[in-house]
Protein backbone atom coordinates (compact mmCIF):
# COMPACT_ATOMS: atom_id res chain seq x y z
CA UNK A 1 0.00 0.00 0.00
CA UNK A 2 2.75 2.26 0.89
CA UNK A 3 4.58 1.87 -2.31
CA UNK A 4 0.96 2.21 -4.17
CA UNK A 5 0.24 5.63 -2.63
CA UNK A 6 3.95 6.60 -3.05
CA UNK A 7 4.03 6.12 -7.41
CA UNK A 8 0.51 7.67 -7.29
CA UNK A 9 1.87 10.59 -5.93
CA UNK A 10 5.06 10.76 -7.60
CA UNK A 11 3.30 10.46 -10.98
CA UNK A 12 0.35 13.22 -9.87
CA UNK A 13 3.00 16.11 -8.51
CA UNK A 14 5.45 15.24 -12.12
CA UNK A 15 1.97 16.13 -13.54
CA UNK A 16 1.50 19.14 -11.98
CA UNK A 17 5.00 20.76 -12.19
CA UNK A 18 6.29 18.93 -15.54
CA UNK A 19 9.25 21.33 -15.55
CA UNK A 20 10.99 20.57 -12.26
CA UNK A 21 12.34 16.93 -11.69
CA UNK A 22 11.72 14.37 -9.00
CA UNK A 23 12.44 11.57 -7.75
CA UNK A 24 10.56 8.28 -6.42
CA UNK A 25 12.69 7.55 -3.89
CA UNK A 26 12.18 11.07 -1.86
CA UNK A 27 8.73 10.89 -1.74
CA UNK A 28 8.13 9.51 1.87
CA UNK A 29 4.94 7.71 2.83
CA UNK A 30 4.34 5.95 6.68
CA UNK A 31 1.65 4.12 8.35
CA UNK A 32 -0.62 6.39 11.05
CA UNK A 33 -1.48 4.42 14.18
CA UNK A 34 -4.69 6.51 14.95
CA UNK A 35 -7.98 8.04 14.28
CA UNK A 36 -6.39 10.81 12.26
CA UNK A 37 -5.85 9.07 9.22
CA UNK A 38 -4.03 5.23 8.05
CA UNK A 39 -0.74 6.63 6.13
CA UNK A 40 0.41 10.00 5.82
CA UNK A 41 2.99 11.69 3.72
CA UNK A 42 5.20 15.29 4.57
CA UNK A 43 5.26 15.61 0.41
CA UNK A 44 3.60 19.08 0.47
CA UNK A 45 6.27 20.34 3.02
CA UNK A 46 8.81 18.70 1.52
CA UNK A 47 8.98 20.30 -1.85
CA UNK A 48 7.39 23.81 -0.57
CA UNK A 49 10.56 25.69 -1.18
CA UNK A 50 11.47 24.36 -4.43
CA UNK A 51 7.76 24.56 -5.90
CA UNK A 52 7.60 28.25 -4.08
CA UNK A 53 3.97 27.50 -2.65
CA UNK A 54 2.29 27.24 0.25
CA UNK A 55 1.79 23.26 1.41
CA UNK A 56 -1.98 23.74 1.69
CA UNK A 57 -1.93 24.77 -2.32
CA UNK A 58 -0.06 22.09 -2.91
CA UNK A 59 -2.31 19.95 -1.36
CA UNK A 60 -5.42 21.02 -2.09
CA UNK A 61 -4.15 20.08 -6.44
CA UNK A 62 -2.51 16.64 -4.67
CA UNK A 63 -5.94 16.01 -3.51
CA UNK A 64 -7.97 16.76 -6.60
CA UNK A 65 -5.75 14.80 -8.91
CA UNK A 66 -4.62 11.42 -6.89
CA UNK A 67 -6.95 8.86 -7.96
CA UNK A 68 -6.25 5.18 -6.21
CA UNK A 69 -9.52 3.09 -5.59
CA UNK A 70 -8.42 2.04 -2.30
CA UNK A 71 -7.94 5.31 -0.75
CA UNK A 72 -11.43 6.81 0.66
CA UNK A 73 -10.69 10.25 1.82
CA UNK A 74 -7.67 12.37 1.67
CA UNK A 75 -6.99 15.36 4.97
CA UNK A 76 -4.74 18.24 5.16
CA UNK A 77 -3.42 18.01 8.61
CA UNK A 78 -1.39 20.15 10.74
CA UNK A 79 1.21 22.66 8.29
CA UNK A 80 0.61 20.44 4.95
CA UNK A 81 0.79 16.35 5.56
CA UNK A 82 -1.80 14.73 3.57
CA UNK A 83 -3.25 12.01 5.55
CA UNK A 84 -4.89 9.21 3.72
CA UNK A 85 -8.02 7.15 4.97
CA UNK A 86 -8.08 3.35 3.40
CA UNK A 87 -11.63 1.08 4.04
CA UNK A 88 -12.13 -1.66 6.29
CA UNK A 89 -12.37 -3.86 3.01
CA UNK A 90 -10.02 -2.29 0.70
CA UNK A 91 -7.30 -2.81 3.65
CA UNK A 92 -8.52 -6.55 4.00
CA UNK A 93 -8.68 -7.07 0.44
CA UNK A 94 -4.42 -5.70 -0.04
CA UNK A 95 -3.40 -7.71 3.27
CA UNK A 96 -4.47 -10.92 1.18
CA UNK A 97 -2.73 -9.59 -2.02
CA UNK A 98 0.91 -10.86 -2.73
CA UNK A 99 4.09 -8.22 -2.02
CA UNK A 100 5.42 -6.52 -5.10
CA UNK A 101 8.63 -6.30 -4.88
CA UNK A 102 11.29 -6.36 -7.66
CA UNK A 103 13.19 -9.42 -8.45
CA UNK A 104 16.83 -9.58 -9.37
CA UNK A 105 18.46 -12.51 -10.47
CA UNK A 106 22.40 -10.99 -10.88
CA UNK A 107 24.79 -12.74 -9.34
CA UNK A 108 26.47 -11.90 -5.80
CA UNK A 109 29.95 -13.02 -3.77
CA UNK A 110 29.67 -12.21 -0.47
CA UNK A 111 32.76 -12.87 1.55
CA UNK A 112 32.59 -13.30 5.29
CA UNK A 113 34.56 -14.69 8.97
CA UNK A 114 37.69 -15.14 6.51
CA UNK A 115 39.19 -15.88 10.28
CA UNK A 116 43.09 -16.08 10.01
CA UNK A 117 43.66 -19.80 10.83
CA UNK A 118 45.90 -19.21 14.20
CA UNK A 119 42.91 -20.35 15.86
CA UNK A 120 39.22 -21.34 16.87
CA UNK A 121 36.62 -19.07 15.95
CA UNK A 122 35.62 -16.66 18.55
CA UNK A 123 33.04 -14.21 20.05
CA UNK A 124 34.40 -11.66 17.67
CA UNK A 125 33.94 -13.87 14.62
CA UNK A 126 30.43 -14.48 15.82
CA UNK A 127 29.04 -11.18 14.79
CA UNK A 128 30.39 -10.74 11.15
CA UNK A 129 29.38 -14.49 10.43
CA UNK A 130 25.32 -14.22 11.49
CA UNK A 131 25.54 -10.76 9.67
CA UNK A 132 26.78 -12.01 6.55
CA UNK A 133 25.09 -15.26 6.63
CA UNK A 134 21.99 -12.83 6.97
CA UNK A 135 22.77 -10.55 4.55
CA UNK A 136 23.15 -13.12 1.97
CA UNK A 137 19.57 -14.61 2.82
CA UNK A 138 18.38 -11.08 2.48
CA UNK A 139 19.99 -10.96 -0.86
CA UNK A 140 18.20 -13.85 -2.48
CA UNK A 141 14.64 -13.29 -0.91
CA UNK A 142 15.06 -10.69 -3.72
CA UNK A 143 16.17 -13.41 -6.49
CA UNK A 144 19.93 -13.15 -6.16
CA UNK A 145 22.44 -15.92 -7.41
CA UNK A 146 24.28 -15.47 -3.74
CA UNK A 147 27.72 -17.75 -3.01
CA UNK A 148 29.05 -17.03 0.32
CA UNK A 149 32.69 -17.54 0.30
CA UNK A 150 35.20 -18.32 3.20
CA UNK A 151 38.91 -16.78 2.68
CA UNK A 152 41.89 -18.57 4.08
CA UNK A 153 45.17 -16.11 4.96
CA UNK A 154 47.53 -18.78 5.11
CA UNK A 155 50.49 -17.35 4.70
CA UNK A 156 52.32 -14.34 6.36
CA UNK A 157 53.81 -13.15 9.63
CA UNK A 158 50.67 -14.75 11.69
CA UNK A 159 51.22 -18.47 10.08
CA UNK A 160 55.16 -17.83 10.56
CA UNK A 161 54.43 -17.07 14.63
CA UNK A 162 51.53 -19.90 14.54
CA UNK A 163 54.01 -22.67 13.67
CA UNK A 164 56.50 -21.19 15.77
CA UNK A 165 53.67 -21.59 18.90
CA UNK A 166 53.26 -24.93 18.06
CA UNK A 167 56.59 -25.89 17.84
CA UNK A 168 57.68 -24.10 21.02
CA UNK A 169 54.64 -26.48 22.87
CA UNK A 170 55.93 -29.48 21.06
CA UNK A 171 59.18 -28.73 22.12
CA UNK A 172 58.02 -28.05 25.88
CA UNK A 173 56.21 -31.24 26.70
CA UNK A 174 58.01 -33.77 24.40
CA UNK A 175 61.64 -32.13 26.44
CA UNK A 176 63.50 -31.67 23.35
CA UNK A 177 65.95 -28.92 22.12
CA UNK A 178 63.94 -26.55 20.05
CA UNK A 179 64.58 -22.71 19.55
CA UNK A 180 61.21 -21.62 18.79
CA UNK A 181 59.24 -18.70 20.38
CA UNK A 182 55.45 -18.94 21.64
CA UNK A 183 53.51 -15.97 20.22
CA UNK A 184 49.96 -17.28 20.78
CA UNK A 185 48.97 -18.58 23.76
CA UNK A 186 45.69 -20.99 25.39
CA UNK A 187 44.64 -24.24 25.87
CA UNK A 188 43.72 -24.58 21.90
CA UNK A 189 47.91 -24.28 21.10
CA UNK A 190 48.36 -27.43 23.25
CA UNK A 191 45.64 -29.00 22.05
CA UNK A 192 46.95 -28.53 18.59
CA UNK A 193 50.76 -28.72 18.94
CA UNK A 194 49.85 -32.41 20.93
CA UNK A 195 47.28 -33.61 17.77
CA UNK A 196 50.61 -32.58 15.23
CA UNK A 197 53.23 -34.41 17.68
CA UNK A 198 51.03 -37.91 17.46
CA UNK A 199 50.19 -37.30 13.70
CA UNK A 200 53.69 -36.55 12.10
CA UNK A 201 55.90 -38.36 15.19
CA UNK A 202 57.77 -40.83 13.82
CA UNK A 203 57.27 -39.58 10.51
CA UNK A 204 59.67 -37.09 10.73
CA UNK A 205 62.82 -36.21 13.06
CA UNK A 206 61.24 -33.34 15.41
CA UNK A 207 65.44 -33.04 16.46
CA UNK A 208 65.82 -32.15 13.26
CA UNK A 209 63.16 -30.25 11.61
CA UNK A 210 63.66 -29.13 7.87
CA UNK A 211 61.58 -26.29 6.15
CA UNK A 212 59.31 -28.87 4.49
CA UNK A 213 58.67 -30.81 7.82
CA UNK A 214 57.52 -26.73 9.12
CA UNK A 215 54.97 -26.59 6.16
CA UNK A 216 53.80 -29.87 6.12
CA UNK A 217 53.37 -28.98 10.38
CA UNK A 218 51.62 -26.01 9.44
CA UNK A 219 49.28 -27.47 6.53
CA UNK A 220 48.12 -29.54 9.09
CA UNK A 221 47.27 -27.78 11.55
CA UNK A 222 45.11 -24.69 9.64
CA UNK A 223 43.30 -27.79 8.12
CA UNK A 224 42.54 -28.94 11.00
CA UNK A 225 41.06 -25.27 12.22
CA UNK A 226 39.50 -24.43 9.51
CA UNK A 227 37.50 -27.42 9.47
CA UNK A 228 36.69 -27.37 13.41
CA UNK A 229 35.61 -23.58 11.96
CA UNK A 230 33.43 -25.20 9.27
CA UNK A 231 31.70 -27.14 11.40
CA UNK A 232 31.21 -24.39 14.25
CA UNK A 233 29.34 -22.21 11.68
CA UNK A 234 27.54 -25.19 9.84
CA UNK A 235 25.68 -25.92 13.69
CA UNK A 236 24.29 -22.74 13.75
CA UNK A 237 23.19 -23.02 10.48
CA UNK A 238 25.74 -21.29 8.30
CA UNK A 239 27.13 -23.13 5.07
CA UNK A 240 29.97 -21.84 2.72
CA UNK A 241 29.39 -22.04 -0.89
CA UNK A 242 32.97 -21.50 -1.82
CA UNK A 243 36.75 -22.01 0.54
CA UNK A 244 39.19 -20.10 -0.59
CA UNK A 245 43.11 -20.05 0.35
CA UNK A 246 45.28 -16.92 0.14
CA UNK A 247 48.24 -20.04 -1.37
CA UNK A 248 45.39 -20.83 -4.33
CA UNK A 249 45.35 -17.31 -5.32
CA UNK A 250 49.38 -17.17 -5.21
CA UNK A 251 49.21 -20.48 -7.23
CA UNK A 252 47.47 -19.53 -9.69
CA UNK A 253 50.47 -16.81 -10.58
CA UNK A 254 48.11 -13.91 -10.97
CA UNK A 255 50.72 -11.06 -9.51
CA UNK A 256 52.36 -10.48 -13.09
CA UNK A 257 49.18 -10.58 -14.69
CA UNK A 258 48.05 -7.77 -12.04
CA UNK A 259 51.47 -5.52 -12.36
CA UNK A 260 51.07 -5.90 -16.05
CA UNK A 261 47.64 -4.94 -15.94
CA UNK A 262 48.79 -1.57 -13.76
CA UNK A 263 51.72 -1.26 -16.09
CA UNK A 264 49.60 -0.81 -19.42
CA UNK A 265 47.42 1.90 -17.34
CA UNK A 266 50.39 3.80 -16.33
CA UNK A 267 49.81 3.17 -12.40
CA UNK A 268 53.02 1.45 -11.13
CA UNK A 269 56.54 2.79 -10.78
CA UNK A 270 59.44 1.51 -9.02
CA UNK A 271 60.33 3.33 -5.67
CA UNK A 272 60.61 3.48 -1.80
CA UNK A 273 57.95 4.18 0.80
CA UNK A 274 58.63 5.04 3.84
CA UNK A 275 58.67 2.56 6.13
CA UNK A 276 56.62 1.76 8.85
CA UNK A 277 58.88 1.92 12.83
CA UNK A 278 58.09 -1.65 13.40
CA UNK A 279 58.67 -2.63 9.33
CA UNK A 280 61.59 -5.21 9.99
CA UNK A 281 63.45 -6.02 6.36
CA UNK A 282 66.78 -6.12 5.40
CA UNK A 283 67.07 -5.25 2.39
CA UNK A 284 65.76 -1.71 2.59
CA UNK A 285 68.28 0.12 -0.88
CA UNK A 286 65.98 -2.39 -3.07
CA UNK A 287 63.32 -0.48 -5.31
CA UNK A 288 59.80 -2.03 -4.72
CA UNK A 289 56.64 -1.64 -7.63
CA UNK A 290 54.28 0.82 -5.95
CA UNK A 291 50.55 1.61 -7.32
CA UNK A 292 49.39 4.91 -7.51
CA UNK A 293 46.24 4.78 -4.87
CA UNK A 294 46.34 8.12 -4.80
CA UNK A 295 45.14 8.81 -8.02
CA UNK A 296 41.82 6.91 -6.76
CA UNK A 297 41.06 8.75 -3.57
CA UNK A 298 43.29 6.79 -1.51
CA UNK A 299 45.40 8.76 1.30
CA UNK A 300 49.13 7.10 0.35
CA UNK A 301 50.58 5.28 -2.66
CA UNK A 302 50.16 1.43 -1.76
CA UNK A 303 53.61 -1.09 -2.42
CA UNK A 304 52.85 -4.28 -4.82
CA UNK A 305 55.78 -5.83 -3.77
CA UNK A 306 58.41 -5.77 -0.94
CA UNK A 307 62.12 -5.36 -0.98
CA UNK A 308 62.82 -8.72 -2.00
CA UNK A 309 60.41 -8.91 -4.93
CA UNK A 310 57.86 -11.22 -3.14
CA UNK A 311 53.93 -9.98 -3.35
CA UNK A 312 52.63 -7.87 -0.04
CA UNK A 313 49.85 -8.54 1.77
CA UNK A 314 47.82 -6.11 -0.74
CA UNK A 315 48.84 -7.52 -3.53
CA UNK A 316 47.78 -10.80 -2.42
CA UNK A 317 44.29 -9.46 -1.79
CA UNK A 318 44.01 -7.41 -4.74
CA UNK A 319 44.43 -10.87 -6.98
CA UNK A 320 42.17 -12.18 -4.51
CA UNK A 321 39.25 -9.81 -5.49
CA UNK A 322 40.34 -9.71 -9.09
CA UNK A 323 40.06 -13.69 -9.16
CA UNK A 324 36.13 -12.83 -8.15
CA UNK A 325 35.19 -10.63 -10.48
CA UNK A 326 37.11 -12.97 -12.83
CA UNK A 327 34.50 -15.70 -11.91
CA UNK A 328 31.89 -13.63 -13.04
CA UNK A 329 30.34 -11.96 -10.10
CA UNK A 330 28.24 -9.13 -10.87
CA UNK A 331 28.33 -7.50 -7.02
CA UNK A 332 31.28 -8.21 -4.72
CA UNK A 333 30.60 -7.93 -1.06
CA UNK A 334 32.91 -8.04 2.01
CA UNK A 335 32.23 -8.39 5.91
CA UNK A 336 34.79 -6.92 7.44
CA UNK A 337 35.67 -6.06 11.41
CA UNK A 338 36.05 -2.23 12.20
CA UNK A 339 39.54 -2.96 12.50
CA UNK A 340 40.18 -3.14 8.52
CA UNK A 341 38.29 0.18 8.28
CA UNK A 342 41.83 2.05 6.69
CA UNK A 343 41.91 -0.66 4.72
CA UNK A 344 38.71 -0.31 2.65
CA UNK A 345 40.57 2.64 0.44
CA UNK A 346 43.68 1.26 -0.82
CA UNK A 347 41.84 -1.74 -1.71
CA UNK A 348 38.75 0.21 -3.42
CA UNK A 349 41.41 2.22 -5.11
CA UNK A 350 42.50 -0.97 -6.52
CA UNK A 351 39.68 -2.27 -7.82
CA UNK A 352 38.50 0.71 -9.11
CA UNK A 353 41.85 0.88 -11.32
CA UNK A 354 41.67 -2.35 -12.35
CA UNK A 355 38.04 -2.48 -13.43
CA UNK A 356 36.17 0.82 -13.36
CA UNK A 357 32.67 -0.15 -13.53
CA UNK A 358 33.25 -3.48 -10.51
CA UNK A 359 30.01 -3.51 -7.96
CA UNK A 360 32.62 -3.20 -4.55
CA UNK A 361 31.48 -3.05 -1.16
CA UNK A 362 31.81 -3.43 2.35
CA UNK A 363 29.99 -4.35 5.50
CA UNK A 364 31.69 -3.42 8.90
CA UNK A 365 30.98 -4.83 11.84
CA UNK A 366 32.19 -3.37 15.13
CA UNK A 367 33.40 -5.49 17.78
CA UNK A 368 31.29 -7.61 20.84
CA UNK A 369 31.71 -7.18 24.31
CA UNK A 370 30.96 -10.45 26.23
CA UNK A 371 28.95 -9.24 29.41
CA UNK A 372 28.07 -11.58 32.67
CA UNK A 373 26.78 -10.17 35.67
CA UNK A 374 26.54 -6.96 34.71
CA UNK A 375 30.58 -6.44 33.93
CA UNK A 376 32.32 -6.73 30.59
CA UNK A 377 35.05 -9.70 30.48
CA UNK A 378 38.26 -8.81 28.71
CA UNK A 379 39.45 -11.14 26.41
CA UNK A 380 42.65 -11.64 23.98
CA UNK A 381 42.97 -14.26 21.11
CA UNK A 382 47.36 -13.43 21.63
CA UNK A 383 47.15 -14.13 25.46
CA UNK A 384 45.02 -17.00 25.04
CA UNK A 385 41.83 -15.50 26.74
CA UNK A 386 39.55 -15.90 24.37
CA UNK A 387 35.57 -17.15 24.20
CA UNK A 388 35.37 -19.97 21.42
CA UNK A 389 32.20 -19.43 19.34
CA UNK A 390 31.15 -23.05 19.97
CA UNK A 391 30.73 -22.59 23.86
CA UNK A 392 28.70 -19.36 23.39
CA UNK A 393 26.44 -21.06 21.05
CA UNK A 394 26.05 -23.94 23.12
CA UNK A 395 25.79 -22.10 26.07
CA UNK A 396 22.96 -19.70 24.45
CA UNK A 397 21.60 -21.58 22.19
CA UNK A 398 21.31 -21.01 17.97
CA UNK A 399 18.97 -18.77 17.70
CA UNK A 400 19.48 -16.54 20.50
CA UNK A 401 22.83 -16.37 18.93
CA UNK A 402 21.66 -15.85 15.72
CA UNK A 403 18.97 -12.66 16.54
CA UNK A 404 21.83 -11.21 19.09
CA UNK A 405 24.50 -10.50 16.50
CA UNK A 406 22.66 -8.61 13.98
CA UNK A 407 20.31 -7.18 17.03
CA UNK A 408 22.07 -3.84 16.84
CA UNK A 409 23.29 -1.92 13.54
CA UNK A 410 26.51 -3.62 12.47
CA UNK A 411 28.69 -0.67 12.89
CA UNK A 412 27.41 0.26 16.55
CA UNK A 413 29.51 -1.94 19.41
CA UNK A 414 27.48 -4.06 21.10
CA UNK A 415 27.49 -5.87 24.65
CA UNK A 416 26.30 -9.60 24.65
CA UNK A 417 24.25 -9.47 28.14
CA UNK A 418 24.39 -13.67 28.57
CA UNK A 419 22.19 -12.98 31.48
CA UNK A 420 19.63 -10.74 29.61
CA UNK A 421 19.78 -13.79 26.48
CA UNK A 422 18.85 -16.88 28.77
CA UNK A 423 16.00 -15.02 29.90
CA UNK A 424 12.58 -16.08 28.95
CA UNK A 425 10.44 -13.20 29.26
CA UNK A 426 9.74 -10.31 27.06
CA UNK A 427 13.42 -8.79 27.71
CA UNK A 428 14.51 -11.40 25.66
CA UNK A 429 13.19 -10.02 21.58
CA UNK A 430 13.40 -13.09 19.83
CA UNK A 431 11.55 -15.15 22.93
CA UNK A 432 8.96 -12.37 22.55
CA UNK A 433 9.05 -12.60 18.35
CA UNK A 434 9.03 -16.75 18.93
CA UNK A 435 5.69 -16.60 21.51
CA UNK A 436 3.70 -14.30 19.66
CA UNK A 437 3.25 -16.83 16.40
CA UNK A 438 2.71 -19.58 18.94
CA UNK A 439 0.18 -17.17 20.64
CA UNK A 440 -1.44 -16.74 17.20
CA UNK A 441 -1.03 -20.47 16.59
CA UNK A 442 -2.80 -21.42 19.71
CA UNK A 443 -5.99 -19.33 18.40
CA UNK A 444 -5.81 -21.02 15.19
CA UNK A 445 -5.79 -24.49 16.58
CA UNK A 446 -8.38 -23.70 19.49
CA UNK A 447 -10.99 -21.91 16.14
CA UNK A 448 -13.84 -24.84 15.51
CA UNK A 449 -15.82 -22.58 12.35
CA UNK A 450 -14.63 -19.66 10.32
CA UNK A 451 -17.59 -16.98 9.91
CA UNK A 452 -17.75 -14.64 7.10
CA UNK A 453 -19.39 -12.36 9.57
CA UNK A 454 -17.81 -8.72 8.65
CA UNK A 455 -17.80 -5.49 11.00
CA UNK A 456 -16.85 -2.62 11.57
CA UNK A 457 -12.97 -3.03 12.88
CA UNK A 458 -11.96 -1.36 15.77
CA UNK A 459 -8.54 0.91 15.30
CA UNK A 460 -6.59 -1.42 17.22
CA UNK A 461 -7.20 -4.56 15.03
CA UNK A 462 -6.60 -2.01 12.00
CA UNK A 463 -3.19 -0.82 13.19
CA UNK A 464 -2.01 -4.46 13.60
CA UNK A 465 -3.08 -4.26 9.71
CA UNK A 466 -0.81 -1.61 8.73
CA UNK A 467 1.74 -2.64 10.83
CA UNK A 468 1.72 -5.46 8.79
CA UNK A 469 2.04 -3.17 5.71
CA UNK A 470 5.07 -1.87 6.93
CA UNK A 471 7.35 -5.20 6.19
CA UNK A 472 7.39 -4.47 2.79
CA UNK A 473 8.94 -0.80 2.96
CA UNK A 474 11.59 -2.52 6.11
CA UNK A 475 13.25 -5.46 4.11
CA UNK A 476 13.27 -2.81 1.25
CA UNK A 477 15.66 -0.79 3.12
CA UNK A 478 17.18 -2.98 4.86
CA UNK A 479 18.19 -5.08 1.39
CA UNK A 480 19.18 -1.13 0.30
CA UNK A 481 21.16 -0.01 3.22
CA UNK A 482 22.31 -3.57 4.09
CA UNK A 483 21.34 -2.76 7.24
CA UNK A 484 20.15 -6.07 8.52
CA UNK A 485 19.38 -5.18 12.11
CA UNK A 486 16.28 -3.83 11.07
CA UNK A 487 14.46 -7.02 10.29
CA UNK A 488 15.07 -7.75 13.71
CA UNK A 489 13.93 -4.42 15.02
CA UNK A 490 10.60 -4.61 12.62
CA UNK A 491 9.94 -8.13 14.25
CA UNK A 492 10.21 -7.24 17.62
CA UNK A 493 7.75 -4.10 17.30
CA UNK A 494 5.34 -6.40 15.34
CA UNK A 495 5.44 -8.45 18.54
CA UNK A 496 5.15 -6.33 21.01
CA UNK A 497 2.05 -4.89 19.18
CA UNK A 498 0.15 -8.33 18.84
CA UNK A 499 0.99 -9.07 22.67
CA UNK A 500 -0.57 -5.62 23.78
CA UNK A 501 -3.18 -6.15 21.73
CA UNK A 502 -3.61 -9.60 23.37
CA UNK A 503 -3.68 -8.49 26.59
CA UNK A 504 -6.26 -5.34 25.87
CA UNK A 505 -8.22 -8.46 24.56
CA UNK A 506 -8.83 -9.27 27.84
CA UNK A 507 -11.38 -6.54 28.74
CA UNK A 508 -12.35 -5.53 25.17
CA UNK A 509 -14.19 -8.26 23.48
CA UNK A 510 -14.43 -6.25 20.27
CA UNK A 511 -10.73 -7.30 19.12
CA UNK A 512 -10.59 -10.50 20.51
CA UNK A 513 -10.06 -13.21 17.89
CA UNK A 514 -12.80 -15.71 18.96
CA UNK A 515 -15.69 -15.32 20.26
CA UNK A 516 -17.41 -17.26 23.54
CA UNK A 517 -18.00 -20.53 20.85
CA UNK A 518 -14.50 -20.46 19.47
CA UNK A 519 -15.61 -19.15 16.37
CA UNK A 520 -13.34 -16.72 14.22
CA UNK A 521 -14.39 -13.76 12.05
CA UNK A 522 -12.96 -14.72 8.32
CA UNK A 523 -10.77 -11.54 8.59
CA UNK A 524 -9.58 -12.44 11.75
CA UNK A 525 -8.23 -15.44 10.79
CA UNK A 526 -6.68 -13.98 7.65
CA UNK A 527 -5.25 -11.51 9.68
CA UNK A 528 -3.78 -14.03 11.94
CA UNK A 529 -2.22 -16.32 9.14
CA UNK A 530 -0.69 -13.07 7.39
CA UNK A 531 0.97 -12.50 10.91
CA UNK A 532 2.22 -15.82 11.33
CA UNK A 533 3.13 -15.43 7.35
CA UNK A 534 4.82 -12.09 7.94
CA UNK A 535 6.63 -13.25 11.29
CA UNK A 536 8.15 -16.47 9.49
CA UNK A 537 9.46 -14.12 6.72
CA UNK A 538 11.26 -12.08 8.69
CA UNK A 539 12.50 -14.95 10.88
CA UNK A 540 13.82 -17.18 7.33
CA UNK A 541 15.85 -14.04 6.67
CA UNK A 542 17.72 -14.43 10.12
CA UNK A 543 18.44 -17.81 10.00
CA UNK A 544 15.78 -19.05 12.55
CA UNK A 545 12.60 -21.30 12.42
CA UNK A 546 9.33 -19.76 14.56
CA UNK A 547 7.96 -22.10 17.01
CA UNK A 548 4.47 -23.37 16.97
CA UNK A 549 3.90 -23.86 20.75
CA UNK A 550 6.17 -22.55 23.70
Amino acid sequence: MLQKIKSELFSCIQNMYPEIEFSLRDIEVSSLYDEKGDFTSNLCLKYSKILKSKPSDIAKRLIESFKLEEITKIEVAGPGFLNFFVTDIALIDLLSKKSQLFTDTSSVNIEFVSANPTGPLHLAHGRGAVVGDVLSNLYKYFGHKVTREYYVNNTGNQIREFVSSILFKISEKNKLNLTYTQYYKGEYIQTIANNCYDHFNPLINFNDLKEEDEVNIVNFAIKSLVEQSIETLEETGINFDQISYETDIMNKRLLPELINNLSEKNLIYKGQLEMPKDFQETKKDNEITIFKSTLFEDDEDRAITKNDGTPTYFANDVAYHADKHKRGFDKLINIWGADHLGYLKRLSAALKALYPSINFSVVFCQIVNLKRNNKIQKLSKREGNIFELKLLVDEIGVENFRYFMCYRKNDTHMDLDIDLIKKENKENPIYYIQYSYARAQSVLDRKKNIIDNFIDMPIELKNLYKKLFDWDSVVLAAYKKQEVHLIAHYLESLASYFHSLWSSAKSNSKIRFLDNDDNISKHSHNLLKKYQYTVNEGLNILGIKPKLKM
